[in-house]
């Protein structure tokens, strides 16, 4: 039978993801913020998870931040109260926050899936190649830290190559999340199966060097020491989705728990069952040697795709698989990112032509 497993989750140094809107000035194929379209927080919800006990980052994110008519101020009440910094975006907020308001964050990511300005912007519905070129410009003006950040997808996995040589080219960082489904948006065509899964984590290693990796299964099966155990998502990370709703994963709309009802910390929402079913270790995995790495695998992929009683879908073991042999090559400088220890995500630095480290 399944059990749980001890949780981890702590309201000490959470990292949160803030969804201040679900709006957005594109309308992508693969957008998991589409059930909560016309939602946004109030200036003063966010003031409030900013003020609670113990945090450690909060990162912007969900729908296109910008597109908030506050967003400008919660950034700068944020910075006053000392909290470190992050902010995905499609390009367009970081074009539009003034250059002293950037220089406020620790670091920045810039959402592109497709290396050509064609599939990019049919995919994003939207001219997102250029709001891409021109936060890119804007990030290497200012020397701020930024990642180019793609969802792995079966229509654009084998394209890793050519993202790995574009973040050598511009001296940034590739932070890849594979795909989750969307069902309340009927969204699941996009997802990778388990070959395609394991050539897109061969080919990112193959062709550039690890800065960081919370995905659990890549960590379990490749021996790789993670920057926090298991599955990161409702054990020192949280999200608050655009209607108030706080949940372990931004995939995760289904939460009781309310903004609204938090106190001065989130240890009363972190001990709900919303948060502690995360912790569910399935039986299959219970006795496996690398259940201290995984813990089972992403816990919100297993949700959405079957249950918390099975297995990471990706996991050899489980699917009577041999455990892909691949060479794990790291970057020689470490870097503080806020997503590093955020979510289920890899992030790389390309290597150069020659195949030497950058």
């Amino acid at each position: 039978m399944q059990k749980q497993r001890a949780s981890n989750v702590t309201a000490e140094g959470l990292l949160v993801g803030m969804g201040v809107t679900a709006n957005c000035n594109l309308n992508c194929k693969h957008c998991y913020s589409l059930p909560l379209r016309g939602q946004n927080l109030t200036l003063s919800q966010v003031l409030k998870v900013a003020q609670t006990k113990n945090i450690n980052s909060i990162n912007f994110g969900t729908g296109e931040s910008f597109c908030h008519p506050e967003f400008s101020e919660m950034v700068d009440k944020c910075y006053e109260m000392g909290i470190k910094m992050s902010l995905t975006s499609n390009g367009y907020s970081i074009i539009g926050l003034a250059d002293e308001q950037l220089r406020k964050f620790n670091d920045l990511d810039i959402s592109l899936d497709f290396i050509g300005k064609s599939k990019q912007n049919s995919f994003r519905n939207g001219q997102s190649q250029e709001l891409v070129d021109q936060a890119i410009e804007k990030c290497k003006r200012l020397g701020i830290e930024f990642s180019i950040t793609a969802v792995l997808m079966n229509i654009n996995y084998k394209g890793i190559p050519q993202l790995l040589k574009k973040v050598a080219e511009e001296g940034c960082n590739l932070r890849v999340n594979v795909f989750k489904p969307v069902p309340k948006a009927g969204i699941y065509k996009y997802r990778l199966s388990f070959e395609e899964f394991w050539e897109a984590v061969y080919l990112l290693f193959t062709h550039g060097n690890l800065i960081s990796c919370s995905e659990p299964i890549v960590n379990a099966m490749l021996d790789i020491p993670s920057t926090v155990p298991k599955s990161p998502c409702g054990s020192n990370s949280i999200r608050i989705h655009p209607n108030g709703t706080v949940s372990p994963c931004v995939y995760l709309t289904d939460s009781h728990v309310h903004i609204d009802h938090i106190e001065d910390s989130f240890e009363a929402a972190i001990d709900t069952e919303t948060f502690k079913r995360m912790a569910t270790v399935p039986e299959f995995c219970q006795t496996c040697e690398k259940i201290d790495a995984c813990g089972g695998g992403c816990a919100s992929r297993r949700h959405l795709n079957g249950g918390l009683d099975k297995p990471d879908e990706y996991c050899p073991p489980y699917r009577q698989k041999e455990i892909p042999e691949i060479e794990v090559t790291k970057c020689r400088k470490a870097k503080d990112l806020v997503h590093s220890s955020y979510l289920c995500t890899m992030i790389f630095e390309g290597k150069k032509t020659d195949g030497k480290e950058i």
